[in-house]
């Protein structure tokens, strides 16, 4: 049982290891987000600015241009908040379904260690691939069901900012 024991320490240190390898990549990704929406806030401002310097927009003109640069900024930054949220929500379900098959991988060999005889160890691998399909199939749908839902919410709001805009508008 030492071999076992030790298995799933190794296990669960792999698990470990890649749920913090998928949290670093989330934080740097939302980082990287943040600073380029930032970015893209300040390039909009100075844009803005010079069209209207160049055209010699002033007043009303010169405001519903900002106002319109600042709702198109504001829904790509909701989108683009929607979809890093999403991201995150992925990577925790794959690192959930890799947690999943790393446990059972290690139960499948205790299993298979445990048996006697040819007969034995043939039905033991036969089930084992049969459930390694199931949970590939399983897995696979859970992934899907994230994704749509991250596509749908971040069409919502896409589809919400751009009724707002057009009223405003």
């Amino acid at each position: 049982m030492p071999v076992a024991h030790n298995t799933d320490n190794h296990t669960n240190n792999r698990a470990k290891a890649a749920g913090e390898h998928i949290r670093d990549n989330a934080e740097k990704a939302q980082d990287a987000m943040r600073s380029g929406l930032n970015s893209a806030s300040e390039s909009t401002q100075r844009f803005t600015d010079q069209v209207t310097q160049a055209y010699g927009i002033t007043g009303e003109g010169r405001e519903e241009l900002t106002r319109q640069g600042a709702q198109s900024l504001e829904m790509m930054t909701q989108a683009s908040t929607m979809l890093t949220r999403g991201v995150q929500d992925l990577s925790r379900e794959w690192f959930s379904l890799t947690q999943e098959r790393l446990q059972k991988n290690v139960e499948d060999l205790s299993v298979l260690a445990r048996c006697q005889s040819i007969p034995d160890f043939m039905a033991a691998q036969s089930n084992i691939m049969r459930h390694n399909l199931e949970q590939t199939i399983e897995g696979t749908r859970r992934i899907a069901e994230v994704a749509t839902r991250v596509a749908n919410e971040a069409g919502q709001t896409l589809k919400a900012e751009s009724k707002k805009t057009g009223r405003g508008a």
